[in-house]
């Protein structure tokens, strides 16, 4: 909590899995990015200059997408903070 709440900047990267069509893929990683956005602003207004929001709905995959796992894995929001001029994920 003591990185999000020093950092300079928070860039919050929704992602997904590659099955179903790259436009529903791009806005369903929004959105989760976006969630993720407003829970935090909720809980700590002051924030709220400090991040941005990406969405990559057909990329960067941690796991394959062959497996029910390796999709599961890929549905995610990750957090990279700026804590002094260079991005820390």
């Amino acid at each position: 909590m003591t990185a999000l709440l020093s950092a300079r900047q928070i860039t919050i990267i929704g992602r997904t899995d590659n099955t179903g069509p790259l436009a529903f893929n791009e806005s369903l990683a929004l959105a989760r990015a976006l969630a993720v956005r407003d829970h935090l602003i909720k809980k700590h207004p002051t924030l709220m200059p400090t991040l941005s929001v990406k969405s990559r709905g057909a990329c960067c995959f941690i796991a394959a997408n062959d497996t029910l796992a390796g999709r599961t894995q890929n549905r995610r929001v990750e957090l990279v903070f700026d804590l002094h001029g260079k991005p820390q994920p």
